[in-house]
């Protein structure tokens, strides 16, 4: 479909209206069975110049008769229809996929890029969605697992009249989720803005991660309190983190000011920053931003390489801590040209990182690292997934080990806890004393000043 035909789709989806110039429009894509009402609030919630727009699908809303299927062609006309205006895009669990793909037909229809992708909930593009194997199960067993995975209200197992009206779209959205190939293609040149529930059984936020391989700009993970369904209970967590990044995008749009200031990590909070430096030129030859002592240690670095990588390093920090505009504790591990820094309020927080690339002698390594259960479950893994697993197991007591100094063994028996964050390239974990605490993960692609 080409942009010639998108008025005519504008017409047939009425939840699309064009926005003022000096506005912004947010579309929002439900998850499964999911209509316009799961985004109702968010019209008071956003400031007035983020005008909500809600983008219905076949068998709800207005389009009850019209039984479907899916389109993301059809969604990208009717975005493209309004396209000289700024805007972004929110899909939720099913509607993150259907926004991913939205945003490649947008590209191949040459429209204007949106400003943001937001997901939520939602397994990355690349991966299998659990869900979706329940398209076809019995009746029972498709509502019993409904409520349990994916917070559906309980009103679907005992009211036949609740059943009726919700159960065929999610069917069919489901259905559309299990028939649903992914295609390799260039990254989306979108930033990427994710959130995930701290409560979510199906999509924990280290899997949310895994969106950040799918754009060649920058991506964010939010943690935000709440299950699989978190819009309907952090429905203002959400919209203020969206409406204070839809503020920066939009000022950024119209050519005003540099890198925004950042929020200080709340006290149930980490902040984790990932850094290519060796897409940082910028950053890795401002030899100007360095101390007297980073000076000299530069100077003492064994090649070019590593002189650049370790200037980049500490200057990146320090503009970070400029941004931040509070002299926070953070710790930070790298290996190659990457780079992991958290920040914490209380700097009781560890982090390690680890290329993926061949070790020579793996086996002395695992020797040497690893204790002999954390090696017999290595070789217990097919030999392609061995150096990954081995990996985990290191940087999981590396980040321990910088987190405290008794030493990794005495610091997981004081309460420690590891995260592993599952990352395109690299091998990661995230060490912190807290049981109950959110993570939120950032990359960046240009020098942060």
């Amino acid at each position: 479909m080409d942009i010639a035909s998108s008025a005519a789709a504008q017409e047939r989806w009425p939840g699309s209206v064009a926005s003022p110039p000096d506005e912004c429009a947010l579309f929002c894509l439900p998850y499964a069975g999911g209509d316009s009402t799961a985004f109702w609030h968010w019209r008071r919630a956003l400031p007035a110049a983020v005008r909500v727009q809600f983008v219905e699908l076949p068998g709800r809303d207005g389009r009850t008769a019209d039984p479907g299927p899916i389109s993301p062609p059809d969604v990208a006309a009717v975005i493209a229809a309004r396209a000289p205006t700024p805007y972004a895009i929110y899909g939720h669990s099913m509607g993150a996929r259907l926004a991913f793909e939205t945003v490649r037909e947008l590209a191949r229809l040459g429209a204007p890029r949106p400003l943001r992708l937001y997901v939520g909930a939602a397994h990355p593009p690349h991966l299998p969605e659990p869900l979706a194997r329940l398209a076809h199960a019995t009746e029972d067993d498709f509502v019993d697992q409904l409520i349990m995975r994916a917070g559906a209200p309980a009103a679907l197992r005992e009211d036949p009249d609740v059943r009726a009206a919700l159960l065929p779209a999610l069917r069919a959205d489901l259905d559309w989720l299990k028939r649903y190939r992914y295609r390799h293609d260039t990254a989306l040149t979108v930033p990427v803005v994710a959130f995930a529930g701290t409560c979510d059984r199906e999509v924990a936020a280290d899997v949310m991660l895994g969106w950040a391989r799918h754009t060649s700009g920058s991506f964010r993970l939010h943690t935000v309190a709440g299950d699989h369904l978190f819009i309907r209970t952090a429905s203002d967590a959400v919209t203020s983190l969206i409406a204070s990044d839809l503020g920066t995008a939009m000022a950024a749009h119209d050519g005003d000011g540099g890198p925004p200031a950042l929020p200080l990590p709340a006290p149930d909070e980490v902040h984790v920053w990932r850094v290519e430096l060796d897409r940082l030129p910028g950053a890795c030859s401002a030899t100007g931003e360095l101390s007297a002592a980073e000076t000299a240690s530069a100077a003492a670095a064994p090649d070019q390489v590593e002189r650049r990588r370790y200037i980049g390093r500490c200057v990146v920090v320090r503009r970070l801590l400029r941004r931040y505009g509070a002299d926070l504790r953070y710790r930070l591990s790298h290996s190659g040209g990457t780079v992991l820094v958290a920040f914490s309020r209380t700097g009781e927080v560890g982090v390690d990182v680890e290329r993926l690339r061949p070790v020579a002698d793996f086996d002395a390594f695992c020797d040497r690292a690893l204790t002999p259960a954390e090696r017999a479950e290595v070789a217990a893994e097919p030999e392609e997934a061995q150096l990954h697993a081995g990996l985990r197991f290191w940087t999981a007591k590396r980040a321990l080990r910088m987190a405290t100094a008794t030493g990794a063994a005495a610091a997981a028996g004081a309460g420690w806890r590891v995260r592993h964050l599952e990352l395109d390239g690299v091998v990661g974990a995230l060490a912190t004393r807290q049981d109950d605490w959110r993570l939120r993960f950032e990359t960046i692609v240009e020098s942060p000043r």
